[in-house]
């Protein structure tokens, strides 16, 4: 099975993956660095929860 980009999210975001992990459980996939930029991100898998929880963070942070 080939997983691809757009099914996937990255979260450059310590306080949003806090958030992610908080309101719904979901954990990440992995928590990596990026060899470019050198910045920590955490990877999840896109889901129709995610992106709940991503509205919801919007909502609270206008």
């Amino acid at each position: 099975m080939t997983v691809k980009n757009e099914q996937l999210f990255y979260c450059y975001s310590r306080v949003l993956s806090d958030f992610i992990y908080k309101e719904s459980g979901i954990v990440p996939l992995t928590v990596a660095i990026n060899p470019k930029s050198k910045n920590t991100f955490s990877l999840y898998a896109k889901s129709p929860e995610l992106q709940k929880c991503l509205d919801a963070y919007k909502a609270q942070n206008k």
